[in-house]
């Protein structure tokens, strides 16, 4: 009894370091959303192994496989960003599709009409996609700080207005008038992003990703910004009484995630599809929201996950064609992580006792 009674101990105590580790809830989010796709392979008729391998074969294999997967996971980082930093300070910015899109515009406008050495019109163009991006949540930002507003009704409205005026614009004063449907003219080919080969030929928007995540990281868990900001997120009335701006607060992190945003309609436009045109972009505003909630409190883990996703995009396809299952399986992966996510963490905040007994 004494035996069983000690096992029962130690297994409770495993189960309590595994908790509390930061990654606990994220890493079984992902293992039982897996479980739940190779499921519903094998309902289709198809091993969950051969699911897997067709994915990551469309995904992987070969170097403009690479290549996409690459470019997918610029935009998907830059977004997730965008949601990251303002719920770190108790904003939930579901707006990042429409700060993208007006992002993506403003940077046309700039490499469209403004003329001068190739390295200065970039620049502007990347200025002017953060800030479009920005003013896209300044609306939502002060409704949520002046009169109390949900930023999540405020931000998801934006996004119909911003996609809409980017319509409008290259229907009409932005089109470019030999197409026979909405877009703007294509980017000079010397105002387009560097592209380099390592192994597989990217643009520079990797770097420029890779850059802003580990700033992020660095703003929030080694700066006094970063104590601030989470004290806001997570008691903003005892972060006021310690003499916190937590007003200024908010209005850095969300401003700061909406330029994200912006920027990564910026980056799609210069380094990518060279243009904005009728449904020329993808999710990428929306599919940020799942991997910013799965890095936790580690914006470091943005990356890993941003291709995790990544590869599901540009694998989706191929998968189809090699195993019969719709690729509109994948869409449903790609919401399932945050759905299992609340749900264990809600188990988790509920029963407190039962996991330190």
């Amino acid at each position: 009894m004494q035996a069983k009674s000690g096992t029962a101990m130690m297994l409770n105590s495993y189960g309590k370091r595994f908790w509390d580790l930061p990654v606990a809830v994220p890493v079984l989010s992902l293992l039982l959303s897996f479980l739940v796709v190779a499921v519903m392979a094998v309902i289709f008729g198809v091993s969950p192994g051969t699911l897997l391998g067709a994915l990551f074969e469309g995904a992987l294999k070969g170097r403009f496989a690479m290549a996409s997967t690459v470019k997918e996971t610029i935009p998907l980082a830059l977004a997730s960003l965008a949601v990251y930093l303002p719920y770190r300070a108790g904003f939930f910015n579901i707006g990042g599709q429409g700060q993208l899109q007006v992002g993506a515009i403003s940077a046309m406008v700039v490499v469209l009409n403004v003329s001068g050495p190739p390295l200065m019109v970039v620049t502007l163009a990347v200025l002017a996609a953060m800030m479009a991006g920005l003013l896209a949540v300044v609306v939502p930002l002060l409704l949520k700080i002046k009169r109390g507003a949900s930023e999540v009704t405020t931000t998801i409205m934006m996004n119909f207005a911003c996609i809409q005026l980017v319509n409008a614009l290259i229907t009409g004063a932005m089109k470019d008038a030999s197409a026979f449907f909405g877009t703007t003219l294509p980017a000079p080919e010397q105002y387009r992003l560097p592209e380099f080969t390592l192994g597989v030929t990217v643009h520079i928007g990797i770097f420029i990703a890779l850059l802003l995540v580990a700033g992020t990281y660095w703003l929030t868990s080694r700066t006094t910004f970063g104590v601030r900001l989470k004290a806001v997120g997570s008691k903003p009335s005892v972060a006021e009484a310690s003499g916190i701006a937590v007003k200024k607060m908010i209005a850095l992190a969300v401003l700061g995630g909406a330029a994200c945003a912006g920027l990564a309609g910026g980056i799609q436009a210069l380094g990518v599809v060279y243009r904005v045109a009728e449904g020329w972009s993808k999710g990428w505003g929306f599919t940020g929201i799942p991997i910013a909630f799965l890095a936790g409190k580690n914006s470091l883990a943005i990356i890993p996950i941003a291709f995790m996703f990544a590869i599901l995009e540009t694998g989706a396809r191929y998968m189809q064609f090699m195993t019969g299952v719709p690729a509109a399986l994948i869409f449903v992966f790609q919401g399932l992580p945050v759905l299992v996510f609340v749900s264990l963490n809600a188990w988790r905040s509920s029963k407190p006792n039962k996991i330190e007994r």
